[in-house]
C-alpha cells in the first residue's frame, strides 16, 4: 500500500466549520454546566469522583517523546484494545501505550497491565487541548466506536494519524451522521484509516461521505482473542457446579431476564445449574430478589458460594472464562430490544454449543455464518431458547457438531489482528513517527 490512500486530511469545507464552531460553542456550555455539578455529582458517581481532573483534561503527562493512545469503552472493547496493544507494543518497544476510557473497570485492567491510563475528556476545546499537550501523542487510534468531534479535530490540527481499529458503524449512528454531513465531515474526515469488521459497516462510512480509500473491511478481531488458561480463577466455580449439567446466559438485558426466567426455573428443576450474568453487574442484587420471590434460590459470585443451583456472575472480565464451563450457552441482547447481540465469539472460543436469539446485527455476518454452517442454534422466544438447551443438552452428537462447526467458521474469521497490524505500520511509515505539538489554542 503506498502513500495516496493514506493521504492527510483535507482542509474543512465551510459547512463543517460552521458546525465546528457551533458545536464548540454547545459543548463548552454544557460542559461548564457539568463542571459547576460535578462537586455534588461526585458523592454519587464512582465515575465523576475518580475522573473528574481528567474530564478537565488534567490527565497524567507522559514524559516518553513516542506516545500511542488507544480509546475503548466497553469492557468487550477494551479486550481489542489490549490485545491490540501487545501487538503494537511488540511491533514499536519503545512507544508508551496510553489508555482512556468512560468505564472504571477498563482502566484498572489498563493499569494493571502497566499502561498508563486515565478517564476520556470531556469534548470541549480547553479539555482536549490539554490532554493533547500533556501526552503529544505520535499516533491515535478508537476501538469499535466512539466518536467525537473535537478530538477528530485535534488530532486534524496537529496533524497525527488517527485509526479506528476493530470498527463498528450501527445503523442509528450511520443515519445520525447521513443527516447531520457537517459533523460526518468533522468526525470522520480526520481518520488516516478506517479497519471495519463487514462490509455493512463500510458501507454505511461511504454514505456518511468517508472516502473508499480511507476504508478497509478486514473482520472481527475478537476472533484472534481468547482467554488465556489459568488468567481467571473458577475453582470456586467449579467446585459449586459439582459435575452437574451447566447452562450459561451472558450478557441478558432486563427485559430477556424477565422473559427467561420459567426458563431457569425448568432448568433448575431438571438438576441442572445455571450461571447468569447481568449485561449490567449493577442488576444483580435487584434480580436476586426477583428470583427468590419465585422461589429460585441463587448465590452471587462477588458474595461466595452457597448451596443453591443458580449463580448471578456479577463480576466483571469473568464470562468469556466462565462459558467454558458450560454445557449450553446463550448470549443475551440478542432477544428482545434493539439491542444488536452481544459477542458469540466467547462461546465458540471455548468449544461450547452456541445459543442466540434473532437481534444479532451487531455481529451479523459472523452469526450468519455460523448459522449456514449449523454452528449454532438461532431462538425466537424464551419457548424456542428452552426447546434449544433440551436438544443440546440430550444430543451429544449435535453438541459436538456444533462445536466442530463452529470451530472451523472461526479458523477463516481469524488474522484480524495481525492484518491490523500491518495495515497501521504501512499507514504510519508515511508519516514521521514523532509528535508534532501546538503551542496555542487552534
Amino acid at each position: 500500500m503506498g502513500a495516496e490512500p493514506v493521504a492527510r486530511a483535507k482542509s474543512l469545507s465551510l459547512r463543517a466549520r460552521a458546525t465546528l464552531a457551533l458545536y464548540r460553542l454547545s459543548f463548552g456550555l454544557a460542559g461548564l454546566t457539568a463542571a459547576a455539578a460535578a462537586p455534588w455529582l461526585g458523592f454519587y458517581s464512582r465515575r465523576v469522583k475518580e475522573g473528574f481532573a481528567h474530564y478537565l483534561g488534567l490527565v497524567p503527562r507522559c514524559r516518553n517523546p513516542r506516545v500511542f493512545w488507544i480509546h475503548a469503552v466497553s469492557m468487550g472493547e477494551s479486550m481489542v484494545a489490549y490485545g491490540f496493544a501487545a501487538g503494537l507494543q511488540r511491533e514499536f518497544p519503545d512507544y508508551q501505550m496510553i489508555f482512556t476510557s468512560t468505564h472504571p473497570d477498563v482502566i484498572a485492567g489498563a493499569r494493571r497491565r502497566g499502561f498508563l491510563a486515565s478517564y476520556f475528556p470531556l469534548d470541549t476545546q480547553v479539555s482536549m487541548h490539554r490532554v493533547f499537550e500533556r501526552c503529544h501523542p505520535t499516533a491515535v487510534f478508537v476501538c469499535e466506536t466512539d466518536f467525537w468531534p473535537e478530538f477528530s479535530t485535534q488530532c486534524r490540527q496537529r496533524r497525527i494519524p488517527l485509526f479506528l481499529i476493530n470498527g463498528r458503524i450501527s445503523s442509528k449512528l450511520a443515519e445520525f451522521y447521513q443527516n447531520f454531513a457537517g459533523l460526518a465531515e468533522l468526525v470522520f474526515g480526520a481518520y488516516t484509516m478506517l479497519a471495519v469488521q463487514s462490509a455493512v459497516d463500510a458501507r454505511r462510512l461511504l454514505a456518511a461521505g468517508v472516502e473508499a480509500s480511507r476504508v478497509k473491511v478486514l473482520g472481527n478481531m475478537k476472533a484472534d482473542l481468547t482467554v488465556a488458561p489459568g488468567s481467571v480463577d473458577l475453582a470456586a466455580i467449579k467446585s459449586w457446579l459439582a459435575q452437574r449439567q451447566t447452562v450459561v446466559v451472558g450478557s441478558l438485558h432486563p427485559g430477556e431476564f424477565n422473559l427467561l426466567l420459567p426458563v431457569f426455573c425448568a432448568q433448575i428443576k431438571q438438576g441442572r445449574a445455571v450461571i447468569l450474568a447481568p449485561r449490567n453487574p449493577a442488576l444483580a442484587e435487584a434480580w436476586q430478589q426477583q428470583l427468590e420471590s419465585s422461589g429460585v434460590a441463587c448465590c452471587r459470585r462477588s458474595l461466595g458460594t452457597t448451596d443453591a443451583p443458580l449463580m448471578l456472575l456479577d463480576t466483571m472480565g469473568e464470562l468469556a472464562a466462565v462459558y467454558s464451563l458450560a454445557d449450553a450457552a446463550f448470549v443475551g441482547g440478542s432477544l428482545v430490544g434493539d439491542v444488536g447481540g452481544h459477542n458469540p465469539l466467547e462461546v465458540i472460543q471455548q468449544s461450547v454449543p452456541l445459543l442466540m436469539g434473532p437481534n444479532c446485527r451487531n455481529f451479523a455476518d459472523l452469526v450468519e455464518e455460523l448459522k449456514a454452517a449449523d454452528a449454532m442454534l438461532s431462538c425466537d422466544d424464551a419457548d424456542a431458547v428452552s426447546a434449544a438447551i433440551e436438544r443440546v443438552l440430550a444430543d451429544k452428537n449435535l453438541a459436538d457438531a456444533m462445536i466442530a462447526n463452529a470451530s472451523q467458521v472461526l479458523a477463516v474469521n481469524r488474522g484480524v489482528l495481525p492484518a491490523t497490524l500491518q495495515l497501521v505500520k504501512e499507514c504510519l511509515s508515511v508519516f514521521q513517527l514523532a509528535p508534532q505539538p501546538v503551542a496555542e489554542l487552534p
